[in-house]
């Protein structure tokens, strides 16, 4: 079962090596990966996300691509990952082809439910620790939230905490609390051993 979902930022290393560093020690199936760098345009994100195949095919570790469904559905990713301000869930389930992942974030337990409703079968919530990455969010939602997050989503998707989720010890309360796995971007790419990093958060939520 994926229980680590693996946050690219080019800004902290080169993203193809870098992941492929983090998978290396992971058992095909453990991870997923999605491809998040915002500023990039169409063409190069399109690039760099056929690059990223090349490394998370063999690994076994689905590739998703944040926001842009065109370049998912282009460079055959296995998914695309919605933010609070994307394109709708629906029109996205409407247009993806079977076994696409259609992926989604949610800063609160309600809207986790909506989303999973609305067809994502994964919902990321937070930020459950506060994170650079998540500034303007708001206040930490705390562990809480993510009980109440999957009780909301009520089976229908599985949900995801993110949000300084740095340490294996807060993977393994993100684990107790009911998230099938934990989001991390700085704690396993802006790690010295990226692929060390990443075996200690799935070791914590065996």
């Amino acid at each position: 079962m994926e229980r680590l979902y693996l946050v690219t930022d080019r800004h902290l290393g080169d993203v193809p090596s870098q992941t492929a560093r983090a998978l290396a020690g992971l058992a095909p199936g453990t991870a997923l990966v999605q491809l998040r760098e915002k500023d990039l345009d169409g063409r190069a994100l399109h690039e760099l996300a056929v690059a990223l195949l090349a490394v998370t095919r063999p690994a076994g570790a689905r590739l998703l691509v944040n926001d842009r469904l065109d370049v998912a559905l282009a460079c055959g990713a296995n998914g695309v990952h919605l933010p609070e301000d994307g394109l709708p869930v629906a029109d996205a389930r409407a247009l993806a082809p079977p076994g696409f992942l259609v992926a989604a974030s949610a800063h609160d337990p309600e809207g986790a439910a909506a989303k999973s409703r609305a067809g994502a079968e994964l919902v990321t919530i937070g930020p459950i620790w506060e994170t650079p990455s998540k500034a303007g969010m708001g206040a930490p939602l705390g562990v809480d939230a993510i009980a109440r997050a999957v009780g909301a989503v009520g089976g229908r998707a599985a949900v995801f905490a993110i949000g300084g989720v740095e340490t294996p010890e807060r993977a393994a309360a993100a684990r107790r609390a009911g998230a099938q796995g934990v989001a991390a971007i700085r704690a396993v790419f802006g790690a010295g051993d990226p692929g060390a990093a990443a075996q200690r958060l799935c070791e914590a939520m065996a």
